[in-house]
């Protein structure tokens, strides 16, 4: 297997799928086509960004002859390098992370999950939730971008991190727009884990331990952006008493139903990296909407806006066994309470 996964590395770029049936709801329609490259995120990261770049690159040229306008990178191609910028210079059509969505659906996601869970007070209007969050990852792209929004709306923000001088860096950008959010940067997520209700992991760690899911608060929400994902299903399956989101995946609007290979999500529903670039088609803005490390929120907000302005819908939250059913949600805040009150007796 390691000698084939080293020769697809080297495969050209091969078209996976053609994606139509998208219909906007002012009757606006798209199509696009699913391109993939042959590196898998090991391979990625044994090799210099170039080796990706390339790839990549010849890709955007592909799209072009297809007649695409514009091209999302999906999955681990995001975060290689430079996180699109190299690719969007010599891309023949402009080039989109699909961060600022994935940012987007994952606090849209967990939200709701803290909705229904109801184990926290949510207040109405613009008063905080008096509740702790955590990012893991947080100086990366759609973590750091994840930190400033939940610094908007959690009274506690505790960031999470390898390198503590990129880290506070982050705190004081954040400090600009949410100058009375409590502001805690670590680089060991174990000393918060008890008392954190709320957790998004976004690294780049491809298969690294980043955290001991035993530490974790009962009922605590944890929602994984990462692709591949940060946590592992055997390290999950051993909390019964917290919820784990698979991040936030995007119902796309469509004429009868969504034309796609199988890409391993419910009818209709594609990850939301792949909903930003449909959005940007359907807008007609085809741009360099997210690219780099550095993504505003206000681009966030946008992206969502115009989601909702097309028919984008929340898809059905998902963990380890697929989505999650009010008797499955009950069933975790049951556990959740009766773990909370064994750890207080």
């Amino acid at each position: 297997m390691k000698i084939l996964e080293k020769t697809i590395a080297y495969s050209p770029p091969l078209l996976y799928s053609k994606i139509d049936g998208i219909k906007s709801i002012d009757g606006t329609e798209a199509e696009g086509w699913l391109i993939s490259i042959g590196g898998t995120p090991k391979e990625m990261m044994a090799r210099s960004p170039g080796f990706t770049y390339k790839r990549l690159i010849a890709a955007s040229k592909m799209a072009k002859n297809f007649g695409a306008e514009i091209m999302g990178l999906g999955a681990f191609t995001k975060v290689v390098g430079d996180a699109g910028v190299t690719v969007a210079k010599h891309s023949p059509i402009p080039i989109t992370t699909g961060n600022s969505y994935s940012a987007s659906a994952a606090l849209w996601a967990a939200a709701d999950a803290m909705k229904r869970m109801a184990l926290i007070d949510i207040p109405n209007g613009k008063k905080k939730i008096k509740a702790k969050s955590m990012v893991i990852g947080a100086t990366g792209a759609i973590g750091s971008v994840s930190s400033k929004l939940l610094s908007m709306v959690f009274d506690e923000v505790i960031l999470c991190g390898r390198n503590i001088e990129k880290l506070n860096n982050l705190k004081n950008s954040i400090y600009l727009d949410s100058p009375d959010t409590k502001i805690i940067t670590t680089t060991d997520s174990s000393k918060y884990l008890s008392g954190t209700d709320m957790i998004v992991t976004a690294t780049s760690g491809a298969g690294k331990k980043l955290l001991d899911i035993m530490k974790v608060k009962p009922g605590c929400v944890i929602t994984d952006v990462a692709r591949p994902l940060d946590l592992k299903p055997e390290d999950v399956a051993k909390r019964k008493d917290v919820m784990y989101i698979e991040s936030g995946e995007i119902e796309v609007p469509v004429k009868d139903h969504l034309h796609i290979r199988d890409i391993n999500l419910p009818k209709n529903v594609v990850f939301a990296c792949m909903a930003e670039t449909i959005v940007l088609a359907l807008e007609g803005r085809y741009e360099k909407f997210t690219i780099g490390r550095d993504i505003e929120w206000e681009k966030v907000k946008e992206i969502y806006k115009l989601g909702l302005k097309h028919g984008m819908k929340l898809a059905a939250i998902s963990g380890l066994n697929g989505v999650y059913t009010d008797d499955d949600i009950n069933k975790i805040r049951s556990l959740a309470l009766k773990a909370r009150r064994d750890i207080v007796n």
